[in-house]
This record gives C-alpha cells, structure tokens and sequence, in this order.
C-alpha cells in the first residue's frame, strides 16, 4: 500500500506500519497499553529460558501466542504450567511457525465472549462493518486446538 500511494495510486488496505496491528502481538499490545484500550495483562520474551521461568508465576490458564502471522494458529491456551511450557518450546525451539514465534508473548487468560469489530476509514470518516463472532477451534463448543478458521457467525449475537 506504501509503495502504492507513493506512487500516486489509489489503494484499499492498511498501511505497512497500521499491518503492523495484525502482524505482530507485542506490537499490538503495547499500541494498546500505550494509547489506554483496554487489555490482558502481558509479557513479551525473546528468550526460551526466561519465557518457561516466567511461567513459574502465572495462573493458569494462561496463553502463549506466537508474536508473528501463524495463519490463525499461533495461540495456544495452556491449562497448566507443562502445556504452556511445551507451547513456548514448540513456539521458539522447534519453530513450528517458521520465525513466526521466535518472540512470544505471555497474557493472562480472559473468560468470555469475543466480538470481531471491524471498520474501514479514510482517516477522517469511520464505516462499521457488521459485528462477527470467529470460530477458530476445530471442534464444536470451543473444543481442540486452534485453526486458521472453521467459520464465523455474523452478526454476533453476544455483541
């Protein structure tokens, strides 16, 4: 999009530093915490060792998340310390997201329904689109591991 509107071309998309929102956790955490919006609690961790001490202190559950793209897959909610320890060793040593969770982060777990809100702007008028609710576990009931998305079901009716 950059590229584009340095071009002088008309371009639909975000800019690579508003990607940036979706493309890295820690990112959009810390845009969070900065600008006061409301989130779960964090750690982010370049180092595997230091990432399993942490985990000494946390409640459980707890979740680890890939800070970078894992197609949808890169969040693991862990029910106890072994899960979460073998979710950041699969994450940083084995690299199962290709450098994707090279850096992680570590949230508190937070109980609820989750509500997709999206818009479009032009930085000067906002156009909501029609809440949404993602279902990303592979099974029914919010049961199994996460997927790139099995569906989603709009409007969300929690919202």
């Amino acid at each position: 999009v950059d590229k584009f509107k340095m071009e002088g071309l008309k371009i639909f998309g975000p800019s690579e530093k508003a990607a940036m929102l979706e493309g890295s956790k820690s990112f959009s955490k810390d845009f969070m915490k900065k600008y006061g919006v409301k989130t779960a609690e964090y750690e982010v961790f370049y180092d595997v060792d230091k990432a399993v001490s942490y985990l000494e202190t946390c409640p459980y559950p707890t979740v680890v998340k890939a800070d970078g793209l894992a197609a949808g897959k890169g969040v693991a909610i862990c029910e106890n310390r072994e899960e979460a320890i073998n979710a950041v060793k699969s994450f940083m040593v084995d690299d199962i997201f290709n450098g994707a969770g090279q850096k992680i982060v570590i949230e508190e777990f937070l109980d609820g329904v989750e509500a997709s809100i999206l818009s479009i702007t032009d930085g000067k008028t906002i156009i909501p689109f029609i809440s949404a609710k993602d279902h990303k576990q592979i099974f029914d009931g919010g049961k199994g591991s996460n997927t790139g998305g099995m569906g989603v079901l709009a409007p969300n009716p929690y919202v």
